[in-house]
């Protein structure tokens, strides 16, 4: 067996589609076709149900998965240990939250640059839900953002943690004392995308408390929502260490509430079945970083 077509099998038959598979393998659908065609030739077995539209795998297909993974991984495994580290290489498509770009990402990216100079990243960022779909789709190949991801082939590296606050202008008069649920949900509150963990924590809790829906201002972008919440336009839910210059320069005051904010947790997520050999670096350099930045914040 060749080790091109046991990938070429294994990208197939992980994604669930040819032409997605020709795709990722950066080749043509005739070509994925021809290597699963010679792969089943030397095997003397059919791996996928060609009746079906999908690429779906029969029963022996099941079973070469298995092996297909462990010739990868091994085959990954020895390119690692016999390389030279500072020759890793090829293009990495990473996508990352708006908080991490916010903090550390900056310094990820340098570190990254000295230590394996030949590789190249595509940068991307986005929502959680998105960055999910995504990594589902194998449509990309690491990202950072709020975990961990419940999904089998997907393995998370805990990274930084960022406690979340209330924040708004002094031009609110919110007066002294903790706001009460009801009176937090007067105001508009500019948070995070409707579908992310924190807005549908707080979505939750006012419905639930006050048996109205809240007016979130919802986005994915940071900057705006702290320039919005300086401007007055409502109160602002957003990670503490964000929002630090804003409050000594008194632009922005913290708002003590009834409501407990559960913190942002971020994770390194990628395909943990036989990933690429650049993966797994790259996310051992990203704790690194991650855990160096708490250590000083």
């Amino acid at each position: 067996m060749q080790l091109r077509e046991i990938e070429t099998f294994y990208w197939t038959a992980t994604i669930g589609n040819f032409a997605r598979a020709a795709e990722r393998l950066e080749t043509s659908q005739a070509t994925v076709s021809a290597r699963i065609a010679a792969l089943e030739r030397r095997l003397g077995l059919k791996l996928f149900d060609r009746s079906k539209r999908s690429a779906r795998l029969t029963a022996r297909g099941r079973e070469m998965l298995g092996w297909a993974e462990s010739i990868l991984r091994l085959a990954r495994d020895a390119e690692a240990a016999m390389a030279d580290p500072t020759a890793l290489g090829g293009t990495l498509s990473l996508w990352g939250s708006a908080t991490i770009v916010h903090t550390w990402l900056p310094t990820f990216i340098e570190k990254l640059r000295a230590r394996y100079p030949r590789l190249d990243l595509e940068l991307t960022v986005d929502t959680t839900s998105n960055l999910r779909d995504a990594l589902v789709a194998r449509e990309l190949d690491l990202a950072f953002l709020l975990g961990p991801l419940a999904e089998p082939a997907l393995h998370n590296e805990p990274l930084s943690v960022y406690p979340l606050a209330f924040v708004a202008s002094p031009s609110l008069k919110l007066g002294r004392g903790p706001l009460s649920v009801q009176r937090l949900a007067e105001f508009p509150i500019l948070t995070d995308s409707r579908h992310t963990r924190p807005t549908i924590e707080l979505d939750e809790l006012i419905r639930r408390k006050t048996g109205r829906a809240p007016r979130l201002l919802c986005s994915s972008a940071l900057a705006p929502n702290i320039r919005l919440a300086v401007a007055g336009v409502g109160i602002a839910v957003l990670p503490v260490l964000l929002v630090q210059r804003e409050i000594q320069s008194k632009e922005l005051v913290l708002v003590d509430t009834e409501v407990g904010l559960s913190p942002l947790r971020f994770t390194v997520t990628y395909y943990g079945l036989a990933p690429a050999p650049n993966i797994e670096p790259v996310a051992a350099v990203a704790t690194e970083v991650a855990a160096s930045f708490d250590r000083k914040s």
